[in-house]
């Protein structure tokens, strides 16, 4: 029953985001703010061009490879944080740093270092991402209880298994709320990046639709974005971020 509401209540947002797009469309000509039709028929052309799908296959190239890079690199980095007071007193400052600074602000360092391409752009995604799952990683083995590392040692557990059985499933939870986080950040970052030096993707589409008057593709663009943020956290993130949880001790 609990579900079913939520579900109920999810579902309206969808027509809910309808009626008030109708209402806007209705009062600016479609070349200014096209209605859903006239974004819809502009999908089903796209659909069928190539160069749509070369943009997208871009745009999630660059992300796999740089949030894989963050999600290793910071989930290591954290673990070892977690074990080292004196290491994680160390990136304290650094962290603080970098936190505050908006990745978008590295964009242009990036670009004038590694040139137009892949690379920037990958680079703008490590710096989204890497310091919102730290963070998230630090904190989850920060909570994890003495008396829990006590309790295998004291069952003769060795290094790998204090990790396996300890460490690694309580701090879990926490690197995934880091991952999710640090995703969307990322995902946003990324688009932001091609909009003012890519070369290609879907914001480099956007940007380019948008100094061309094509606004339908602009919405185009701006929905599939949204679509495929939504399609990762609650079709893949969401569900393993749960599952992980599962593994967490109750006490």
């Amino acid at each position: 029953m609990v579900n079913t509401k939520k579900w109920l209540w999810g579902s309206l947002s969808i027509p809910f985001l309808f009626i008030v797009w109708i209402a806007i469309a209705s009062r600016y000509p479609d070349l200014i703010f096209p209605g859903p039709l006239v974004v819809l028929n502009e999908f089903s052309v796209q659909l069928s061009s190539a160069d749509f799908y070369g943009h997208v296959w871009i745009s999630l190239y660059r992300l796999g490879i740089g949030f894989s890079i963050a999600a290793v690199s910071a989930f290591l980095v954290g673990t070892l944080a977690g074990l080292s007071h004196p290491f994680r007193l160390f990136l304290n400052p650094i962290v603080s740093f970098f936190q505050a600074t908006p990745p978008m602000a590295w964009a242009p360092l990036f670009i004038l270092l590694l040139d137009l391409g892949n690379a920037p752009m990958i680079a703008v995604i490590v710096m989204a991402a890497f310091f919102p799952i730290l963070v998230n990683v630090m904190q989850g083995m920060e909570l994890i209880k003495q008396s829990h590392i006590r309790a295998a040692l004291s069952f003769g557990a060795n290094r790998f298994q204090l990790a396996r059985y300890v460490y690694l499933p309580e701090v879990m939870p926490a690197a995934f709320t880091g991952i999710i986080t640090g995703f969307g950040i990322a995902w946003r970052s990324l688009v932001a990046a091609e909009m003012i030096g890519g070369d290609a993707g879907l914001g480099w589409l956007i940007s380019t639709s948008g100094q061309m008057a094509n606004s339908s593709l602009v919405m185009v663009g701006i929905i599939t974005i949204g679509l495929m943020a939504l399609f990762f956290e609650m079709v893949l993130l969401q569900p393993l971020k749960k599952r992980f949880i599962s593994w967490a001790p109750r006490s």
